[in-house]
C-alpha cells in the first residue's frame, strides 16, 4: 500500500471515530427528494456531482445530506473547482497574398516571390484576359505548431454580407487538402456591426494555406489571417439547462416593452447565459438582472447586451453566451429595449459543475437527500479542515454517479410543523389561576370587613 493511500485511510478512519458518537440517523421522509448514489467499489472517499435537480430541491447546501443504509449522515463538504480558464492561445498573424486567375488560360504558370513581408503567389493565365482574384494564400512555413482555427481579417465593405469560405493546406503549392470550411459574415444587427471571422481547421504545422470564397460577394478581399494555436487544454463542457419564461410583465419605465422572468428552479452557480430564439431567428438588446427571489432585490448583470440567432440557407450564426464568472441566483429578468413583437424566447443557463466530497463511514447503499428543515444536514467543517491539509494531487478520488430522482417527503418537508406551545399555555394557566386565587381572597376579605363587629 502506498504512503498516499495509507495517509488517506488514516484520515478517513480518524474522521469516522470522531463522528461515530455524534451523528444521529435522519429520516429520509424529512427531505423533499433523494437520489441513489452509485459508488465505485472499495471507495472510502468519493465525489458526488451536484445537478440542477439537487439545487431545485434544496434552498442551500445546508439542506443537503448524504445518508447510508441506516439513515446516518456521512461527513461531506462542497468542492467548488476553480473556474477553468480558457486554453492559452498562441496567435500568429500572416499577410494574405491574392491568387489571380484569368479567363481563358490554357496552362497557367505559378510564380512565387519570397521577401521580408512574406510570400506572394501569382498565377499567370495563358490568355491576355483581365485577371481576377480566385482566392488567397498564406505562407505558414515558419509556424512550428498546428492551428485549431484561422481568424480572417478582410477589407471593409459598405454593405453587410454572409460568405462561405474553404481552407486548404499544401506543402508545395500543388497538392491541396481540405482542412476547414465555415461561414464568415459582417452583419448589421441592432445598430451595431457584428463579425463572425473564425474558421475552425484540422491542419498540420507549416506549409501553405489557401482561402477560397464560395460565393459572390463583390469586392471581398482578404487582408490577413491569424493562426490560432491552442497551448492549454480545453475545459470540460459545463452542464446547462433551458427554461421558458415564467411570466410576462411590464417594465416600470416603459409600458410598451415586455419583461421576461425566468426560474432556474434553484440557486445555480451560473457561469453564462444565452437567449434562444424560436426557429433560430431573431435578435434583441436587453438588460439582464438576477435575484434569489421574485420580490428582489434584483442585481444587474448586463446592460443593453445584444443577443441574436440567424439561420440562412443552412448556415447558422449566433451571439456568444454572455459570461458571468459566477453568479448564484434562481430568478432572471430580461428587459428588452424594444417590444419583442411576439418573439418566443428561452433562456439557456450554463452553470459550474460543483461536487460533494464524501468520507464514507457507514454501509452502502448511499443516497443524496435534499430539502429539509431537520437538524443534522449540511456540510461538515471538520472534514473540510482535514482535507485542506492534504496535498490535492496526492489523492485520486473516484467520481460517483446519481441515480434517478425519488420523491421522499415532498414539499411538506419544508413546512415547519405547528407544535402546540405547552410551556406558554402552562405559564398562562398558572397566571390565570393565580389571578383567580387572588380575586377570591379579595372577595372574602371584603365580605369579612363588611360584617358588623360584635
Amino acid at each position: 500500500m502506498s504512503k498516499r493511500s495509507t495517509f488517506l485511510r488514516v484520515s478517513v478512519a480518524t474522521l469516522g471515530m470522531a463522528f461515530a458518537t455524534t451523528a444521529a440517523a435522519l429520516d429520509p421522509l424529512d427531505f423533499v427528494a433523494g437520489w441513489p448514489i452509485e459508488v465505485p467499489a472499495g471507495a472510502e472517499v468519493f465525489d458526488v456531482p451536484l445537478t440542477a435537480e439537487v439545487y431545485a430541491a434544496a434552498e442551500s447546501i445546508r439542506q443537503v445530506a448524504i445518508l447510508d443504509a441506516n439513515g446516518e449522515p456521512q461527513p461531506f463538504f462542497r468542492r467548488v473547482p476553480a473556474t477553468p480558464s480558457a486554453p492559452t492561445e498562441r496567435r500568429v498573424v500572416l499577410e494574405a497574398s491574392p491568387l489571380y486567375v484569368g479567363g481563358a488560360a490554357a496552362v497557367p504558370s505559378v510564380g512565387v516571390t519570397t521577401g521580408p513581408g512574406g510570400t506572394s503567389v501569382t498565377v499567370v493565365p495563358g490568355s491576355a484576359s483581365s485577371p481576377a482574384i480566385a482566392g488567397f494564400v498564406l505562407d505558414a512555413r515558419a509556424v512550428d505548431a498546428a492551428p485549431v482555427a484561422l481568424e480572417l481579417d478582410w477589407r471593409e465593405l459598405p454593405q453587410p454580407f454572409l460568405l462561405d469560405v474553404a481552407v486548404e493546406q499544401s506543402t508545395d503549392l500543388t497538392g491541396w487538402s481540405n482542412v476547414g470550411r465555415a461561414s464568415v459574415a459582417a452583419l448589421a444587427i441592432g445598430g451595431a456591426e457584428v463579425r463572425h471571422a473564425r474558421v475552425p481547421v484540422r491542419a498540420s504545422s507549416g506549409g501553405y494555406y489557401r482561402i477560397t470564397p464560395r460565393g459572390s460577394v463583390a469586392d471581398w478581399h482578404l487582408l490577413r489571417a491569424t493562426l490560432v494555436i491552442s497551448v492549454g487544454q480545453e475545459p470540460a463542457a459545463s452542464p446547462s439547462i433551458r427554461v421558458a419564461p415564467l411570466a410576462v410583465g411590464v417594465a416600470s419605465d416603459d409600458p410598451s416593452v415586455d419583461t421576461l422572468y425566468f426560474d432556474a428552479g434553484g440557486a445555480l452557480p451560473v457561469q453564462s447565459l444565452a437567449l434562444v430564439f424560436a426557429a433560430n431567428d431573431g435578435w434583441v438588446r436587453a438588460d439582464v438582472a438576477a435575484s434569489r427571489s421574485m420580490e428582489g432585490p434584483w442585481i444587474p448583470v448586463a446592460y443593453r447586451e445584444l443577443f441574436y440567432s440567424l439561420s440562412f440557407e443552412g448556415r447558422e450564426l449566433a451571439s456568444e453566451p454572455m459570461k458571468l464568472g459566477r453568479q448564484e441566483a434562481r430568478y432572471w429578468r430580461v428587459v428588452p429595449d424594444a417590444p419583442l413583437r411576439g418573439q418566443r424566447l428561452e433562456l439557456e443557463i450554463s452553470f459550474q459543475q460543483e461536487l460533494l466530497r464524501v468520507a464514507s463511514r457507514g454501509g452502502a447503499p448511499y443516497q443524496l437527500v435534499a430539502g429539509t428543515l431537520a437538524d443534522g444536514a449540511g456540510p461538515d467543517e471538520t472534514l473540510a479542515s482535514v482535507w485542506s491539509a492534504l496535498d490535492p494531487p496526492a489523492v485520486d478520488v473516484p467520481l460517483a454517479s446519481l441515480g434517478p430522482r425519488r420523491e421522499l417527503g415532498g414539499a411538506g418537508a419544508l413546512v415547519a410543523p405547528r407544535v402546540f406551545p405547552w410551556r406558554t399555555a402552562a405559564l398562562w394557566t398558572v397566571l390565570v389561576l393565580g389571578v383567580l386565587v387572588v380575586g377570591t381572597m379579595a372577595v372574602r376579605l371584603a365580605k369579612e370587613m363588611r360584617k358588623p363587629s360584635s
